[in-house]
C-alpha cells in the first residue's frame, strides 16, 4: 500500500511584552507538510511501514518592532541557530493484527512499535537563553525536525458494525526521546489518545462523514538540562472529517481545531499569550495490485 498525508497547520498568536523587548509580540506561524508513506505486508499478521516527513514551517512578524525573536522567515533557510531545509523525520513502524474479523463486523487490533529517525533540519541552540538571559542575540524558534531519535509504540482498536457508527474506536501512541541531540537538546515523551467514528457511505454525496477527538500530552523537554519554558502542554483536538472511495484510491479529508487546556505556543504563562490554531490534513491510501515475490517463496 501506499499513502501519503498533506498537513496543513495556521497558528495566531501574540502576547505581551517580554523582558528585553519592551513591545507586543504578534504574528502568525503556518506549516505545509507532507508525508509520504508505503506500507508491505510481511505475513498476514505482521506488516511494516516506511514514511518520510517534507515541508516548511513560515513565520509572518506582524509587530512593527524589530526582535530579536520573531521576523518573516522560513525554515527552508539556514539561521544563526538553526540548520534550514525542507527535510523532516523518517519513521519506520512494525505492527502486528491482533485481532481481526475479517471483511464482516467485529474488532480489529493492532499493536506495534517503531523508530523516528531525525534529520539535521534542526535547531543547533537553545532559543530562550536560559540561565543566559542577558545575552540574548538573534535566533529562531523552529525548524523542521526536533534533531531527535526517538521509540514509538502504537495500539490501534477498532470496530466494525453494520449500523452507524460503521466504524469506531481509537488509537494510544506514545514517543520517547531515546537521548539528548549533539545541539544539548532532549524532548518531551508526547502521548497521544484519539477517539473516532465514521459513518457509511452516504449515497446522494457519496461520502462518509467521521469525527474524533484527540487528547495530546507532551511531557518537559530540556536544553542543556534547563526545562524548555514552552515544552509541557496539554491539548484537546476535536475534528470533523469526509471520506471518498474513489477508483484510484481511498480520500479522506479532516478539519481539527487544537485547544490548549494547558501550555501555550511561547510557554511564559505570566505573558498573556492568546493563540488560535486551525488544521487542515488530507491523506490518500493506495493499495497495490502487487506482491514481492521473495516474500513469498
Amino acid at each position: 500500500m501506499i499513502g501519503a498525508n498533506f498537513n496543513y497547520q495556521f497558528i495566531d498568536w501574540r502576547h505581551d511584552p517580554i523582558a528585553d523587548e519592551d513591545f507586543h509580540h504578534l504574528g502568525t506561524l503556518s506549516a505545509v507538510v507532507i508525508s509520504p508513506s508505503i506500507t508491505i505486508g510481511i505475513t498476514d499478521w505482521w506488516n511494516i511501514s516506511l514514511s518520510q516527513v517534507l515541508g516548511n514551517r513560515y513565520m509572518i512578524w506582524d509587530a512593527d518592532d524589530v526582535s530579536k525573536h520573531h521576523r518573516d522567515e522560513g525554515s527552508e533557510s539556514n539561521f544563526d541557530n538553526a540548520i534550514g531545509g525542507y527535510l523532516g523525520d523518517t519513521r519506520i513502524m512494525l505492527r502486528y493484527l491482533a485481532l481481526n474479523a475479517g471483511k464482516g463486523p467485529g474488532p480489529r487490533l493492532f499493536v506495534g512499535g517503531g523508530l523516528v529517525a531525525p534529520s539535521k533540519n534542526t535547531l543547533t541552540s537553545d532559543p530562550f537563553f536560559l540561565g543566559e538571559e542577558d545575552i540574548v542575540v538573534d535566533h529562531r524558534h523552529f525548524s523542521m525536525s526536533e534533531g531527535l531519535h526517538k521509540a514509538v509504540f502504537e495500539t490501534q482498536f477498532f470496530i466494525k458494525r453494520i449500523r452507524n457508527p460503521v466504524f469506531y474506536g481509537g488509537t494510544f501512541i506514545i514517543e520517547e526521546p531515546l537521548w539528548e541531540n549533539d545541539h544539548g537538546f532532549k524532548g518531551s515523551r508526547l502521548i497521544d489518545l484519539s477517539f473516532t467514528a465514521s459513518t457509511n457511505q452516504i449515497k446522494p454525496l457519496r461520502t462518509s462523514f467521521s469525527g474524533t477527538l484527540m487528547v495530546r500530552r507532551t511531557g518537559k523537554a530540556y536544553w542543556n538540562g534547563e526545562v524548555a519554558p514552552n515544552s509541557e502542554s496539554t491539548l484537546l483536538i476535536p475534528g470533523v472529517g469526509m471520506s471518498w472511495n474513489m477508483k484510484f484510491a481511498a480520500i479522506m479529508l479532516n478539519i481539527q481545531k487544537p485547544i490548549f487546556l494547558q501550555g501555550s505556543v511561547s510557554g511564559g504563562a505570566y505573558l498573556d499569550e492568546e493563540t488560535d490554531v486551525w488544521q487542515i490534513s488530507m491523506s490518500m491510501r493506495k493499495i497495490l495490485d502487487y506482491y514481492i515475490p521473495w516474500l513469498y517463496w
